[in-house]
């Protein structure tokens, strides 16, 4: 399902603190990570991570955006953690 990339993206960067480990457990190019994220927060009208230079932090909108996104039924084994709802 196309819509539920970013959130899938979204939890498996926050999981993992950083784009290239969350696209290798993918199995996707990290660019296409970052650049679904970006979408997604540019979409949002806020970012969800602070990029630094070792790694990605959740935000505090951020924080509330996984808290809601943890609870989406998304069946992807790939993001571990996610489990069907």
């Amino acid at each position: 399902m196309r819509q539920s990339r970013p959130f899938r993206y979204v939890l498996a960067v926050s999981r993992h603190g950083w784009v290239r480990k969350a696209a290798e457990v993918l199995n996707i190019a990290p660019a296409a990570v970052n650049r679904q994220i970006l979408e997604f927060e540019r979409d949002l009208r806020m970012p969800l991570f602070d990029r630094l230079p070792h790694g990605v932090k959740l935000t505090s909108a951020g924080e509330v955006a996984e808290g809601i996104l943890a609870h989406v039924p998304l069946a992807d084994p790939a993001v571990p953690g996610q489990t069907l709802k």
